[in-house]
């Protein structure tokens, strides 16, 4: 099972109740919405996708399962195309 870390390299900047990351690299911004932020903010320490559901799942219980999943895969799949993500086994 595969399991996300924060690249490194990448600056927080928060901004009233929003955040932006600013890629270290190429200087690139990113605004996060409020999943991705929560997401950012999960990966203090790597964690697979399934330990992220359940996170979420806990955390917004009145929400079903799947609309859950299918966020937080879409989400990922953002910030791993952003690079602001990486996987690491």
């Amino acid at each position: 099972m595969s399991r996300y870390r924060r690249r490194p390299g990448i600056n927080e900047t928060p901004v009233e109740d929003e955040l932006f990351l600013i890629a270290g690299d190429s200087g690139d911004m990113f605004h996060l919405d409020r999943l991705a932020m929560s997401i950012w903010r999960a990966l203090e320490e790597p964690a697979s996708e399934a330990e992220l559901l359940l996170l979420f799942a806990e955390a917004f219980p009145e929400t079903p399962a799947d609309t859950i999943g299918r966020d937080l895969a879409g989400a990922l799949a953002t910030l791993l195309h952003g690079e602001l993500l990486e996987v690491c086994d």
